[in-house]
């Protein structure tokens, strides 16, 4: 146990030899960017670390809110990489070509100038252009 009722057990820590900045960096990865959300933290047996967030920063279900669940949710279908149209994905889903180059077309846009476009599992068609318009990002290699 790493954290135990939303408090950080140091001693466990220095133990098993795991920083603070180790520690924020797995709560990140699981979504976490605020260590009060966090009712207990484990160090598993295979280094992960498994975290049950405090009741009030549970996120809220379907269920939860007495919701109908609809149709089953597709799985995301990639129609462009790297200015490629992906032609297997296109048939087996049976949409064509000209389709594809109408939705382009409809953002002002070639496909050679489209980096990636999926349609998303909720039916929407997302475009990364190549250009995206930010002149200073947030992390520059």
């Amino acid at each position: 146990m790493i954290i135990q009722n939303g408090r950080i057990l140091e001693d466990n820590m220095r133990k098993l030899k795991l920083s603070l900045d180790t520690l924020n960096q797995e709560l990140r990865e699981r979504n976490i960017f605020n260590i009060e959300e966090v009712q207990y933290a484990v160090l598993e047996l295979n280094g992960e670390v498994s975290v049950l967030r405090k009741p009030q920063f549970l996120p809220v279900t379907r269920g939860d809110l007495k919701l109908k669940t609809g149709n089953r949710q597709a799985f995301p279908i990639e129609l462009i990489m790297d200015g490629q149209i992906i032609q297997s994905n296109l048939r087996q889903h049976s949409l064509t070509i000209e389709w594809l180059l109408s939705q382009v077309g409809k953002k002002g846009l070639s496909v050679a100038e489209v980096n990636y476009a999926v349609i998303s599992s909720n039916g929407q068609i997302y475009f990364d252009p190549y250009k995206d318009g930010i002149t200073n990002p947030i992390d520059k290699e």
